[in-house]
């Protein structure tokens, strides 16, 4: 999670009293936005928010310059004047999540109007019998309204979330999450934290798109990456490994989808040949979501490594 959303880190750095006014000022922001979304009705809201942050957040060059880069990978052949369009479209969609977040206890009171679900067979004999799943999704879409699957189908979903660094946005997003229904579970538990939930037969939710510096590198769009094999190991310990989704529909509503569950080319290779499989799958599923909707990917982290820098002529060197 970001460290502070309204300063440069830079800026914080160079004047570290400002750390603690600044937290407080970002926390009654995130309040006063909470409030305004209260008083308005879910599309309103919607609208209000992706105009606001979505302007907001494209004010933010360095932010830009890692949404272009990372679009740039996913859209190699498109000119320039598209992919700066899906840029500004990447910001207003964190508008739509801000807005998504804030009234999810809304968005499932009022389930009839706004949400849909759509299940695979083979995902839904696996929900019917109340296994304890891994729901892998990535930032694209309405990603947040995927574990509310577990309140549709009856099933007990532990929500792994990033903590805050700002303690009191910490607390701020932690009692939006509690509109799941289920228990929180910090990321920070790592591999360890996810095996203790599915022993004691709940399913876990996450989003697996993000780099992770000490991941395996697999390919993603072409472009080896660091990635996170956690849901892959964990299906490998027998349990199902479900991509899920949110898409956007017309008229504010929502269309939660379940694929069939992900399983190895060859049951047969080596667990480790499996797991790089599983993964390679996994965001191959991811590719062909962002795909379609590039401008929904909320990709506001570096996600493929940095080229290595080319040394200039007469730069350096041994002589």
């Amino acid at each position: 999670m970001a460290k502070y959303y309204l300063l440069p880190k830079r800026l914080v750095k160079r004047l570290q009293w400002v750390q603690t006014p600044i937290w407080l000022i970002e926390a009654a922001v995130f309040h006063g936005l909470l409030g305004l979304a209260r008083v308005m009705p879910y599309p309103v809201a919607a609208t209000v928010f992706a105009r606001l942050l979505g302007g907001f957040g494209y004010r933010n060059a360095q932010k830009r310059r890692v949404v272009r880069r990372n679009l740039s990978v996913v859209l190699p052949r498109a000119d320039e004047r598209t992919r700066e369009a899906l840029v500004r479209q990447v910001f207003r969609t964190t508008g739509l999540a801000a807005a998504e977040l804030f009234l999810l206890g809304r968005l499932w009171r009022r389930r009839d109007r706004y949400l849909e679900f759509s299940v695979h067979p083979d995902a839904q004999a696996i929900i019917d019998r109340k296994e304890a799943v891994i729901f892998a999704t990535a930032h694209v879409g309405a990603w947040q309204l995927c574990n509310l699957v577990g309140h549709e189908t009856g099933l007990v979903i532990s929500v792994i979330y990033a903590q805050e660094p700002n303690p009191w946005l910490h607390r701020f997003f932690l009692a939006r999450r509690r509109a799941f229904g289920g228990p929180l579970m910090p990321s920070a538990g790592g591999a360890r934290a996810f095996l203790r939930e599915l022993a004691a037969g709940r399913s876990v939710g996450a989003a697996f798109d993000t780099r992770v510096d000490q991941g395996e590198t697999v390919p993603f769009f072409g472009v080896p990456a660091p990635t996170s094999t956690l849901p892959a190991m964990l299906a490998m310990r027998g349990h199902p490994l479900l991509p899920i989704r949110t898409v956007r529909l017309p008229g504010h509503r929502f269309r939660i989808e379940v694929d069939a569950p992900l399983a190895p080319t060859d049951p047969d290779a080596p667990r480790a040949a499996q797991i790089t499989d599983l993964t390679r799958q996994l965001n191959a599923r991811f590719e062909d979501w962002i795909t379609e909707y590039p401008g929904e990917w909320v990709c506001l982290k570096r996600r493929w490594p940095k080229p290595p820098r080319t040394r200039a002529p007469g730069e350096g060197g041994d002589v």
